[in-house]
C-alpha cells in the first residue's frame, strides 16, 4: 500500500515521523482537541475535492471526525466519489450509489448535485446504521 492510499485520519502523537512528499499535495483540516475517545493529539483528515472536503466537514460536525477514513474507503470504493456515478446493471447512483428507493427512505430526492448526495448518504448511514460508518 503506497502513502498515497493511506488517506484518512493520523493522530499526531509526539514521535517524529518521516513525510513523504506527496503528504504535502493533499488539502487537510485539523481538530483539536481531539474527540473524548481518543488520545492525546490532533486528527487531521484529509480530502481531494469538494465533495470530501463537505464530508469532513459534517461528520466534524456530527463529532464523527474519527470515522473519516472508514467513510472515505467506501465511497471511493462505491463510486470515486463522482456524483454522476451509475451502475447500469442496478441502478446504483451517486457518491454513496443508492438504490432508486433509497433516496426516499432518507427523504432526499434523487440528483446529480454531490453535496446532496453526502448529506443524503450520511442520513442513509445514521438512519440504518446509528451513525456508525
Amino acid at each position: 500500500m503506497t502513502f498515497k492510499q493511506i488517506i484518512g485520519i493520523f493522530l499526531i502523537i509526539t514521535v517524529s515521523v518521516s513525510i513523504d512528499d506527496k503528504f504535502f499535495d493533499k488539502s487537510h483540516i485539523a481538530i483539536d482537541p481531539p474527540p473524548k475517545d481518543q488520545v492525546a493529539g490532533a486528527v487531521i483528515a484529509f480530502y481531494e475535492n469538494k465533495y470530501q472536503q463537505h464530508a469532513v466537514n459534517l461528520l466534524n460536525r456530527m463529532g464523527k471526525i474519527e470515522q473519516w477514513s472508514c467513510l472515505y474507503t467506501l465511497w471511493t470504493r462505491e463510486s470515486n466519489w463522482n456524483p454522476k456515478s451509475l451502475n447500469r446493471k442496478s441502478g446504483a447512483y451517486g457518491i454513496a450509489q443508492f438504490m432508486p428507493e433509497t433516496w426516499a427512505l432518507v427523504e432526499y430526492k434523487k440528483t446529480d448535485n454531490g453535496f446532496t448526495q453526502v448529506e443524503a448518504g450520511l442520513a442513509y448511514i445514521k438512519r440504518k446504521y446509528g451513525g456508525n460508518i
